[in-house]
């Protein structure tokens, strides 16, 4: 079993919907991850296929051995920062537009195919 984690920031996506895309993802094999989220065409499952396959590639550069597979087994997203803006708006006023950005960390698992866990 070998662990490793990848972390990626500033995301600017929504919390709350890249947990609805979490949670049908959590604890499946990359393969089939790659295969559901190719097939989804919202903005969330672009990002996430791109970190997922991102994390993938550096994981499997440390690890020598071809014969196993790969699964995520958990995602931790937090809030990273706020960008505020001021947009114009009638009779001189002016209305703030926050910009929420996320901060994700991936960890994925190793599980050797020869073993009969």
């Amino acid at each position: 079993m070998f662990k490793c984690s990848y972390k990626s920031k500033q995301i600017n996506y929504s919390k709350n919907k890249f947990i609805k895309l979490i949670n049908i993802i959590k604890y499946k094999h990359i393969e089939y991850i790659m295969n559901l989220l190719g097939n989804m065409k919202t903005k969330g499952a672009i990002f996430l296929k791109e970190i997922i396959l991102n994390a993938y590639n550096n994981f499997s550069r440390q690890i020598e051995s071809q014969k196993h597979t790969v699964f995520i087994k958990n995602i931790i997203i937090n809030q990273s920062r706020i960008v505020k803006k001021m947009r114009p708006a009638s009779q001189g006023r002016a209305n703030q537009i926050k910009k929420k950005f996320v901060k994700m960390i991936l960890i994925l698992n190793q599980e050797n195919k020869w073993d009969k866990r």
